[in-house]
């Protein structure tokens, strides 16, 4: 995007081309700013979006959807999405948030049984292993029985130097080993452990449905035991020994092959087990799940039948993982929905009711259901208060407000998330979450102390100096903080974790924020201190900053920086120094790469050609002038060379060469046509052509701005091209043509939605009032609009101002002479004599409403109240308003006050 420089349009034509390379995305971190003319035409632009080296918010929002799949017991999502992540650059080239979501994927794709899979994620792991790395190495070993290799590894690795969230897949992983070493004493107590240790529910039902699978492929089988076990199971059907002989021969079976049977045989068992034997039954169920596959139908009636009817809550849950994990389509996925509605809405609760809600909330989420996601989502928090739902159920808040854009509801659900999460790497990526959240809501102010009780915990992955930078930018966004920015800023330099490009790309918006705010002198002192420190090993001055553009700063900061001092010394009215200043930084700029080198040296130039014109000597102007037609030689299609010719045209204008100006101005438009500012050169040729003041060029003026109505429809110039062209039809007298334009605007540019579509409406009923000689409906249909506009609340003060004037003018070519005090006067109290009324006023009102002080003044001689009309005249003089000459006239006319 770009900026425009000067003239009509204040802020710098090169912002951001010079910060383009850094934009990047980021973290939405952008200040805007917007010109002296209506915000249509000169655009509200982003002068510096930062772009750290790290993933964006979407993506952390994502990541955390993902670890929130996992924990509700939706690997199959988890995984998806941990893949999806990965495809991303920003994750892939950051080694320490690649890792991070490597090692989450290899977690779900373990949960899935996906295990070569696993092992293929991992293998993407870069840097030294860590302990984690390790556990879930030995994990994939294990699972391919490689269990010497994963024997060593579970020895090898300490509790203590895992999550805590981990722990109990460390002592999963040694009941394994114990159990391939036939230690099934040791095996248990080490499944036990890895239950006890299990941080929620979800988890320790994942270890029972693990400890089921690892039944299945652990162990070898051969005919003679496959016979060994039927014959105990035919002598003992329905003795104890005959239950265990049933669920051994069934993992046998399938350990041979021969699932079918296996299938068939605990089908059998079912029909003929009683219903208070509900242990056996439900053990039975979850193997012929495991084996028959929940894709399957008798598998899927089983799991149903467990998760419908039992009395174990751990198997309910893993039945529960396992049907939502093969709801892979979306006919299925609406099949096991319509299952959990019925379990849901049952006349007695079920006894995993909270997790049932919450799989139902997570595949509506995911079918972007927001309302049914979110009312099962707090149905959880309401009726299960101590449940260690809530905090998924917070999570699923989160996301959902997230994905509607609810920025500052996703915020405050994730803060009261916060409240309930213990320390650990989920809560330190929330907390980025939440202040991302107040950002995009732009509630600056939490979303800088958000940031700054983040740089507390900083997740992996996630610099510390991007935090920093963003902390600052939401305090520059919050308004009126631009000192706290400032002094924020000088205490995070010297913090070591804030890095230097962050930390110049922050100074740089500080300082164009301080620019924007009309410090400049401010902003100027700062960029110059910040550019003559000394660089470590570096050397003084200007000769240091050239010397160190390749040194410890990187180049491209150090010379935008420098570009931005050049310029802020330019706006600051010393063009000598400027042109001193940008003289030396475009002979300084090879260490500079391109396209950066050439951007910053056409801009330099065009800074040259205002500074040396600026000075105003013939020599300087003439060096000016063929500096000029260098940069459209070496830089022909740069921003740069574009925006010359608006330079051009206010030069010529400066020295009353109208036509000159014009042709300036046709030039880019004509040679530009891509550019952005050719509309805008449209419309000042159009204001050039208008101010000659003949039909003619009135005629010429409209034609420019038809121009671009026609030729450029998406510009936001296109409402006030239109707007100008209805003043023109006014000059020339054609009231009828400019009043039906006008009706045009206001129809499509409503307020509001259009924020100055109220000018149309005032623009209207000036056409009105100017018909109303030959036509006294048109003054009141004038009189309407005045009115109604002087009384809308919502509507700029200039303008409900200069409503207001004019409904008085209005009233008074009426006779209605009572009535003009009555309108005039609580206007002047509540903009004027009203201290945040008047600072509402800018310069159109001020003006408008000491052309109302005039008039009232007249009034009141013409009914010889000469005191009241000296009141009223001394309130220009008081009020420092325009027309104090004519004011201090009118008190000499109306004579000494009356004692």
């Amino acid at each position: 995007m770009l900026l425009h420089l000067y003239s009509g349009l204040r802020c710098s034509v090169f912002a951001v081309a010079l910060w383009g390379a850094a934009a990047g995305g980021g973290m939405g971190g952008v200040f805007a700013q917007t010109d002296t003319v209506p915000a249509a035409v000169s655009g509200e632009v982003p002068l510096a979006g930062a772009g750290p080296d790290w993933p964006a918010e979407a993506l952390l929002a994502r990541e955390l959807d993902a670890r929130r799949a996992l924990e509700l017991g939706l690997p199959s999502i988890a995984a998806a999405l941990y893949q999806e992540l990965l495809q991303d650059k920003r994750v892939a080239g950051n080694a320490s948030a690649g890792n991070r979501v490597r090692l989450a994927l290899a977690t779900a794709l373990l949960e899935e049984d996906r295990v070569e899979e696993a092992g293929r994620a991992l293998e993407g792991f870069s840097g030294e292993p860590v302990p984690e790395y390790f556990l879930r190495r030995a994990l994939v070993e294990a699972r391919a029985r490689q269990f010497d290799r994963a024997r060593a590894s579970a020895e090898a690795i300490a509790p203590e130097g895992l999550p805590e969230a981990d722990r109990p897949w460390l002592f999963f992983l040694r009941g394994l080993v114990a159990e391939a070493a036939r230690d099934f004493n040791q095996a248990g107590a080490f499944y036990q452990q890895a239950e006890e240790a299990s941080v929620t529910a979800a988890q320790r039902s994942w270890f029972v449905l693990a400890r089921a699978r690892a039944r299945l492929f652990m162990g070898g089988v051969d005919e003679r035991m496959l016979a060994s076990l039927r014959q105990t199971l035919d002598r003992n059907p329905r003795s104890p020994s005959g239950r265990l002989a049933a669920s051994q021969l069934a993992i046998a079976l399938n350990a041979a092959g021969r699932g079918d049977a296996a299938a068939e045989l605990l089908q059998g068992q079912l029909n003929l087990l009683p219903r208070e034997e509900r242990q056996a039954g439900d053990e039975w169920r979850l193997l012929l799940g495991l084996i028959a596959g929940p894709g399957s139908g008798e598998g899927r009636a089983a799991l149903r039948a467990l998760l419908a009817d039992s009395a174990d809550r751990d198997k309910q849950r893993a039945a529960l993982r396992l049907l939502a994990g093969a709801a892979d389509t979306t006919a299925r996925r609406e099949d096991l929905e319509n299952f959990l509605d019925g379990l849901i809405v049952a006349p007695a609760r079920h006894p995993i009711m909270e997790e049932l809600l919450l799989f139902r909330a997570q595949f509506a989420l995911a079918a972007r259901r927001f309302v049914d996601a979110e009312n099962d989502a707090g149905r959880v928090l309401a009726s299960f208060p101590g449940s260690s739902a809530r905090v998924p159920a917070l999570g699923l808040l989160t996301a959902s407000a997230w994905e509607q854009g609810r920025f500052r509801n996703a915020a405050s659900q994730a803060v009261a998330a916060l409240s309930e999460m213990p320390d650990g790497p989920a809560r330190a990526q929330l907390g980025v979450l939440v202040a991302e959240a107040w950002f995009r809501a732009r509630d600056y102010r939490n979303a800088a102390d958000a940031y700054g009780a983040a740089l507390g915990a900083v997740p992996a992955g996630v610099p510390a100096g991007a935090l920093m930078f963003q902390r600052v930018q939401a305090e520059i966004l919050a308004g009126g903080r631009l000192d706290a920015a400032e002094q924020l800023l000088d205490a995070q330099a010297r913090d070591e974790r804030f890095d230097e490009a962050n930390r110049w790309r922050a100074e740089w918006n500080l300082a164009r924020a301080l620019q924007a705010a009309g410090e400049v002198a401010r902003a100027y002192a700062r960029v110059s201190r910040l550019l003559e420190e000394k660089p470590p090993g570096g050397t003084d001055g200007e000769e240091g900053l050239i010397a160190e553009f390749a040194g410890d700063s990187p180049a491209d900061l150090r010379a935008r920086l420098a570009w931005l001092r050049a310029r802020l010394a330019f706006e600051s009215g010393d063009y000598a120094r400027a042109l001193e200043l940008a003289s030396a930084l475009r002979g300084a700029l090879d260490g500079v790469p391109e396209p950066l080198r050439a951007e910053i040296a056409s801009t330099t130039m065009l800074l040259e050609v205002q500074a040396g014109s600026a000075l105003g000597d013939a020599r300087r102007t003439e060096e000016a002038q063929v500096l000029l037609k260098k940069l459209r030689v070496d830089f022909p299609r740069s921003d740069a060379a574009v925006y010359s010719h608006l330079i051009e045209a206010d030069l010529a204008a400066a020295r009353g060469d109208i036509v000159g100006a014009q042709n300036a101005l046709r030039a880019l438009a004509d040679n530009f046509k891509d550019s952005p500012y050719a509309p805008y050169a449209l419309y000042q040729a159009a204001l050039y052509a208008e101010r000659r003041g003949q039909e003619q060029y009135y005629k010429e003026a409209y034609d420019l701005l038809e121009d671009i109505v026609l030729n450029f429809k998406d510009s936001g110039l296109v409402y006030y091209a239109r707007l100008r062209q209805g003043n023109l039809l006014r000059l020339m007298n054609k009231y009828g043509a400019a009043q039906t334009l006008y009706e045009d605007l206001v129809n499509t540019h409503r307020y509001p939605g259009f924020a100055d579509g109220l000018t149309a409406e005032l623009a209207l009923a000036d056409c009105y009032a100017a018909q109303a000689a030959t036509d006294a409906s048109k003054a009141e249909s004038a009189a309407a609009i005045y009115e109604r506009l002087l009384d809308q609340q919502s509507a700029p003060a200039d303008l409900r101002v200069e409503a207001g004037y004019k409904f008085g003018l209005n009233l008074v070519s009426r006779a209605e002479l009572q009535r003009v005090e009555t309108v005039w006067w609580p206007m002047i109290n509540s903009f004027l004599l009203d201290d945040a009324g008047a600072g509402a006023l800018g310069a159109n009102g001020r003006y408008w409403m000491s052309r109302t002080l005039i008039k009232l003044g007249e009034s009141l001689e013409r009914q010889a109240k000469f005191d009241q009309a000296r009141e009223v005249y001394e309130l220009v003089l008081r009020k420092g308003l325009p027309y104090a000459t004519l004011a201090r006239e009118r008190i000499h006319r109306a004579g000494p006050a009356r004692p």
